[in-house]
C-alpha cells in the first residue's frame, strides 16, 4: 500500500493520545466516518522503564461497543527499556467505523509516554 501525497487533505488524528502507559488498557473509540483512503498509523514510545515492554495493536467496531482486531494493525512489541518509532498503514475505506488501540504492558509498572496519531485523508474537501 502507498500513501499519496494527501497535501490539504492531511489530518492528524489522535487515537491513543500521548501519556505515561503504566498498565495495559483498551483505548476509546475514535469515529473514523470522515476520512477515506490510506491512512499511515504512527505508534510512538520513550523508553518504559527496566524489563518493561509495550505491545500496541489496533481495533475496529461498527458501533463503538464491540471491537475485534484489525488484520495488520499491530505493532512491533517493544524491547525491553527501549524507545520505538513505526508506521504501519491501513486503508481507512476498509475499515469498521471505529477504531481504538490496545495497549499491554509487560514487565511491571510502565513509566514511558506512548501515543498513536494517524495520518489521514479526510472526505469531501473542496
Amino acid at each position: 500500500m502507498t500513501i499519496q501525497n494527501l497535501g490539504s487533505k492531511g489530518t492528524a488524528v489522535d487515537i491513543r493520545a500521548n501519556d505515561v502507559l503504566a498498565s495495559s488498557a483498551n483505548g476509546s473509540g475514535v469515529d473514523l466516518q470522515g476520512y477515506e483512503g490510506d491512512a499511515a498509523f504512527i505508534f510512538s514510545a520513550e523508553a518504559g522503564g527496566s524489563g518493561i515492554t509495550y505491545a500496541l495493536h489496533l481495533e475496529e467496531s461498527a458501533d463503538n461497543s464491540t471491537f475485534t482486531d484489525i488484520s495488520s494493525g499491530s505493532f512491533t512489541t517493544t524491547s525491553a527499556n527501549t524507545a520505538a518509532f513505526e508506521q504501519i498503514a491501513l486503508n481507512v475505506s476498509d475499515l469498521k467505523r471505529y477504531v481504538r488501540a490496545v495497549s499491554v504492558v509487560a514487565g511491571g509498572t510502565g513509566a514511558g509516554a506512548v501515543n498513536i496519531t494517524a495520518y489521514a485523508s479526510k472526505k469531501y474537501t473542496t
